[in-house]
């Protein structure tokens, strides 16, 4: 009956409902499909700063991190790619020469930031023959000096394909050298500082330019999709014993923690946002269910006279505003969920928000397309959260409810 009698109340006051409904309905929405497009962000985040960093966890010699340093190279890499790539979690394991040199043609010089990689394995991480705009990528060409540059480091040399560069570099011993290569293709990553410095040649080119035969820079580890990579990271330390034997082992976040800072700051950016939505929407209905009970004043009167006590007027109130707030997050799950299918089919670009440039770590905000991913914990939490917050909103009118004496609003009789 008190269902019944609750149903009924909603649609005689049609406006009123409609009103507080679409408020509920619009802010849950909104809370849905902001917590899906921001998930969804900062897992292309950590995954495009993972790729940025070389991977999820990266092994070095002990402290080259930190300074950059060309004496720092590990020695008996056959042995710890062997032991990485058989800890447990590992799926791949990326061995690099990392060269901060100088490239020098007839035009001039630049300063360089060379990658020997092997083509085959880095294909795990990044595909860098997606950037290459003129040219043959690493393992399509025949020459056994090939170096790919930044679109911005070819133009400033006014290099052409086939042109002769040469690398000045610091060998692992201290003593400079320089190598000879030849230009076989260009890349644009669409990232200006990266295309002013970068350069890449294959593993064993670079490693004959240091004369550092089998010694490497860097390995980058890639971890199976859902596994922490501290948990990885830590298993490696233990196969390889990294703290006593002149290797350092870093998971992407400790290693670039100003990209986790920012995700960080973000994520608490968008729950500020929610809980200012949601205070504002519990006010309002507070303030309209107030209103309502001193509109309601003969109403209520008349039921306490019939014999319907304040506990009973207040947990009508309240079965109204449970039956609203039902009404309501059915249509905001709704909207919310279509907005989500929506982004996740179209996508949303970062650029048309009027963010040209905006690079962090090496990441290129500008150039993400934000869609939407449900995280259900999330989804639930927030759900339950919505509902406890507009149920609550409804207490201190229902309260004011439950003491009206039916002497109190006689008064209101005209």
């Amino acid at each position: 009956m008190l269902w019944r009698v609750a149903w009924r109340n909603l649609w005689r006051h049609r406006t009123r409902t409609v009103i507080m409904s679409s408020a509920v309905a619009f802010s849950y929405g909104l809370c849905l499909f902001s917590m899906g497009i921001g998930d969804d962000g900062h897992q292309q985040m950590l995954e495009e700063a993972a790729e940025a960093a070389g991977g999820d966890i990266l092994v070095h010699a002990d402290g080259y991190w930190e300074s950059k340093s060309s004496d720092l190279v590990m020695t008996d890499t056959e042995r710890i790619i062997s032991t990485v790539e058989s800890v447990e979690g590992v799926r791949a394991a990326i061995p690099r020469v990392i060269i901060n040199g100088l490239v020098s043609s007839a035009n001039g010089n630049r300063v360089l930031f060379l990658q020997g990689i092997d083509p085959t394995r880095e294909h795990a991480l990044h595909d860098l023959s997606e950037d290459l705009e003129q040219g043959e990528y690493l393992d399509q060409t025949e020459r056994d000096d090939p170096i790919i540059l930044g679109a911005v480091v070819v133009e400033k040399l006014e290099l052409d394909l086939g042109d002769r560069v040469v690398l000045t570099a610091t060998q692992p011993d201290g003593e400079v050298t320089r190598a000879l290569f030849h230009l076989t293709g260009v890349i644009q990553t669409g990232l200006k500082d990266i295309d002013e410095v970068i350069g890449v040649t294959t593993l064993s080119a670079a490693q004959e330019a240091l004369g550092a035969e089998g010694m490497l820079t860097q390995i980058g580890v890639l971890t199976e999709p859902g596994l922490p990579s501290d948990s990885v990271a830590s298993l490696i330390r233990s196969s390889i014993r990294a703290d006593g034997n002149g290797l350092e082992v870093l998971t992407w976040q400790e290693a670039i923690p100003e990209m986790v800072g920012f995700i960080e700051v973000d994520d608490a950016f968008l729950y500020i946002y929610l809980v200012v939505i949601l205070a504002i929407v519990a006010f309002a209905i507070a303030n309209t269910f107030l209103m309502a009970v001193m509109e309601r004043v003969r109403e209520f009167g008349l039921l306490n006279a019939l014999g319907l006590r304040g506990t009973g007027v207040a947990g009508l109130l309240l079965t109204e505003t449970l039956l609203m707030t039902a009404l309501a997050m059915s249509i905001g799950f709704v909207l919310g969920f279509s907005g989500h299918l929506a982004a996740s089919h179209w996508g949303i670009p970062v650029a048309i928000w009027g963010v040209e440039s905006m690079e962090v770590s090496g990441v290129d905000f500008a150039a993400m397309v934000m869609r939407s991913k449900i995280t259900p914990l999330k989804w639930v939490a927030a759900s339950i959260l919505v509902a406890v917050v507009t149920l609550g909103s409804a207490l201190y009118p229902a309260w004011r409810a439950s003491r009206l004496a039916p002497s109190e609003a006689m008064r209101f009789f005209g």
